[in-house]
């Protein structure tokens, strides 16, 4: 220790540099780790920076990447079909229940879908008729079932003032089951599994006792839901059910047209899109710890009177479709399922929704960018909803708009559904990259192919 400190001075400071500076190159990159983050340890980063005339590296911008085939591209064009299958609609039999051939027009309600998609296949002058459409049976490769269940049961509620499950199963579903698997040969080939029926209420298959006799069919429905409680129940089948969109009481039943409201690249006829957030619906009465939507709800009371917000349980039609050709972004909390009726609303007229649905499996995922049309809040993040959408730069937000009028609207009724549900059909029934001659034969579809 003696010999270090009577060393002479030019030894003495080689020692020494031997020791600051690299406690001095520690120190500074422990300063410049700091600087990547908020605060003070910033404002130190930039003062090192400076001081060491360390400067940042210039971007680099490479070589764009050489186009790929149309098949490796996603999401995809969905002018180019997967497959194209064809589909046989049994027709309605009284054997099918006196309900199926009442003429009865039933009660307007959020679960038309049922309605509204066998209305489509049957229509002869259709693009999904003549698409997928067959009137031989033996040629087809799927078997759409004719159920109309959520009409039967809410004509039975809300029409004739019943309560309870209105013998349902007695007079409908079974006579149903029984006509097509007994009166007709197809079901028994594969055991269902080739067949198509629509459950458009918020639990599926549920609602009816002699469930079992369907469920090897493929579940059109409007659940999607990746919870457990949800799955074990059996009202959500993620890999058996295909997704689909819900009806509303505004495009469907009062059959309000947002190209009356939005011009045909989705801007307000009249004025801007000054409203920042549009919500309608349930929220006064709910507490931060109802199951109801998890308690999101609650929070939405707080935003009744920020500034840019429109929040009310309820709007005349036409109040709303002008609000909503105003509105920039549209609360899509959960209620008593993750889906909400008012997003089919909130994508008809060009309003970017926000999703606050953990778990929510979305209509139409293997073909459709969501994230890219939507913005999604976490029930975890919800309370600073307000924070996080005022975040979102002017160019983000545009993005978002365009591709939900380019791309997100092709999930309503009125533009691609089918296209979609049967891209979900040749998955499940193997059939992608080929056309249905008939049952038995099939060919390659040309890559050339549109519909």
């Amino acid at each position: 220790m003696n010999d270090l400190y009577n060393s002479p001075p030019r030894k003495h400071w080689r020692i020494r540099r031997m020791i600051v500076i690299p406690l001095l190159l520690s120190v500074i990159s422990l300063l410049l780790i700091l600087s990547h983050s908020k605060g003070k340890s910033f404002i130190i980063g930039t003062y090192v920076k400076v001081a060491f005339k360390i400067e940042e590296p210039e971007p680099m911008v490479l070589e764009p990447l050489p186009p790929q085939d149309y098949t490796f591209k996603w999401p995809p064009d969905l002018n180019q079909p997967l497959c194209m299958p064809k589909i046989y609609v049994y027709p309605d039999d009284a054997r099918m229940g006196e309900f199926q051939v009442s003429g009865i027009e039933g009660v307007g309600t959020n679960y038309m879908s049922e309605q509204i998609l066998l209305s489509q296949l049957r229509d002869k002058s259709s693009d999904v008729y003549r698409n997928y459409v067959t009137e031989k049976p033996e040629e087809a490769d799927f078997f759409y079932i004719p159920f109309l269940g959520a009409k039967y049961l809410t004509y039975c509620w809300f029409g004739k003032g019943i309560k309870g499950d209105c013998d349902v199963d007695e007079l409908y579903v079974k006579p149903m089951m029984r006509h097509i698997q007994e009166d007709y040969p197809y079901w028994n080939r594969t055991f269902g599994r080739d067949h198509i029926i629509t459950h458009p209420m918020d639990s599926t298959s549920l609602y009816y006792n002699a469930r079992h006799t369907m469920q090897n069919a493929t579940f059109l429905t409007t659940i999607g839901d990746k919870r457990v409680k949800f799955t074990n129940e059996g009202r959500a089948r993620r890999y058996d059910d295909i997704v689909i969109p819900s009806s509303t009481a505004l495009l469907h039943l009062a059959k309000f047209n947002p190209l009356d409201y939005v011009t045909e690249d989705g801007h307000p006829k009249k004025g801007s899109r000054d409203v920042f957030v549009i919500f309608g619906g349930l929220y006064k009465d709910v507490k931060p710890a109802d199951e109801y939507s998890g308690g999101i709800r609650s929070l939405i009371r707080a935003l009744e009177h920020q500034y840019g917000y429109k929040v009310a349980a309820h709007w005349e039609s036409p109040d709303y479709s002008n609000l909503l050709s105003r509105a920039k972004y549209g609360l899509a909390p959960q209620g008593w399922t993750l889906d909400t009726t008012r997003i089919w609303e909130y994508i008809a007229f060009g309003v970017v929704p926000v999703v606050i649905a953990d778990g929510i499996v979305e209509p139409f995922e293997d073909d459709l960018d969501w994230d890219s049309f939507i913005v999604r809040i976490p029930r975890r993040n919800a309370h600073k909803m307000d924070l996080i959408l005022r975040s979102i730069s002017d160019e983000e937000y545009e993005s978002k708009r365009q591709a939900l009028w380019d791309h997100g609207r092709h999930t309503l009724f009125d533009q691609h559904a089918w296209d979609l549900i049967v891209r979900g059909l040749c998955r499940k029934g193997g059939l992608a990259g080929l056309r249905t001659i008939d049952r038995d034969h099939h060919e390659a579809l040309p890559q050339e192919f549109t519909i």
